[in-house]
């Protein structure tokens, strides 16, 4: 028998083996891949593309992301979004950065660690010394920011981005202005993630990411009515012209110690009972004693001696900022923490970047 008539004398045998072998292997695909689906959840790998799977430029880059070598991943990170470098002229935005958005939240967050590396870490910015430094460092601050920003809004904005992300988005997009303290802008931010996931108790089960949200939102807010009452830091700090500035300063303090001390503020127009204690904070208008003002002196000539040592009461207030400014320090940086949840379900969510 001829080769080719033996070729095609087995071929109808072949062809329905293979369409059985075919078949079942088809079904065990199906079955594995519905159980993988079940148990991961959105694990991005979808049998109809079997040959997609994560770019070794993101794994790289999540990787250098991990260890530190922030620059590194940046690059890696704009190379495969196609945004190019960011510039003074800003950051590139192609249709890439909405469709592999997971990937361009991670540039996000390497810009965010490249930002904090000019200047003070996220939560220290107000500790900055305002030397003559400090300016060029803002300026590149303010660059990284901004590049990451319109990547990360990009995402946040966008509808097709599945919901939790967005949120995620938000928050990172405030915690960029918070780090360049634009704490306004902050806020909204911070809105707009609590209000795609509201922050909800820890033991509700509730995505955390709106706590977070909720709480970097009232520090904001607190650094908000900290901006508004700097005027007041320096009659504290200078004693001799207390007495000529504290009438304003009174105004401020008993609206920056909201929480703290407010019964002295309210109370520095009638103290009443408290003495010299509330004198002190109204500054030498009042003679340095509670409703008394000109006739101190003549009622009691003892009285207005004490003054000068009771004006350190002042610091009272001020304490009780720096130990809110502590547990704020003391509290796990929530960027840090973000990342680190993140890195749980990396491999999952990176997936669905093609």
């Amino acid at each position: 028998m001829a080769r080719s008539e033996r070729k095609n004398k087995a071929s109808p045998d072949r062809f329905r083996a293979w369409k059985r072998y075919a078949g079942a292997v088809f079904v065990l695909a199906c079955f594995v891949g519905g159980a993988t689906y079940l148990a991961s959840g959105c694990s991005g790998w979808d049998p109809r593309s079997p040959f997609e799977r994560n770019s070794p430029v993101v794994d790289q880059a999540l990787a250098d992301l991990d260890a530190g070598r922030f620059q590194s991943a940046e690059e890696a990170l704009e190379t495969y979004l196609g945004t190019g470098a960011c510039s003074d002229g800003g950051i590139g935005l192609p249709d890439t950065v909405r469709q592999k958005y997971n990937g361009s939240f991670d540039l996000g967050l390497v810009l965010f660690s490249v930002a904090e590396k000019f200047g003070r870490r996220f939560g220290e910015e107000e500790l900055a010394d305002g030397g003559p430094g400090e300016e060029e460092l803002m300026a590149n601050r303010s660059l990284e920011v901004d590049c990451a920003l319109i990547v990360v809004r990009a995402i946040a904005e966008d509808s097709k981005v599945p919901i939790d992300l967005r949120a995620r988005a938000h928050y990172l997009a405030g915690n960029l202005e918070f780090l360049r303290r634009k704490y306004e802008e902050a806020v909204k931010h911070y809105n707009d993630a609590l209000a795609l996931i509201p922050g909800m108790p820890e033991d509700s089960g509730a995505d955390g990411i709106g706590r977070d949200a909720a709480w970097n939102r009232a520090i904001a807010l607190r650094r908000i009515e900290d901006q508004k009452d700097a005027g007041q830091d320096a009659p504290e700090d200078s004693p001799p012209d207390a007495p000529e500035d504290s009438p304003d300063g009174n105004d401020d303090a008993s609206d920056g110690s909201e929480g703290n001390d407010g019964s002295n503020g309210d109370d520095g127009g009638d103290a009443g009972d408290d003495g010299g204690q509330d004198a002190g904070d109204d500054g030498g208008d009042d003679g340095g004693q509670p409703d008394a003002g000109q006739d101190a002196g003549g009622e009691d000539s003892g009285a207005p001696e004490p003054q000068p040592p009771e004006r350190a009461k002042p610091e009272a207030p001020q304490g009780q900022d720096e130990r809110i400014l502590d547990q704020f320090e003391e509290a796990p940086t929530y960027q840090e923490q973000e990342a680190k949840a993140r890195a749980a379900n990396r491999t999952r969510r990176v997936m669905e970047d093609k």
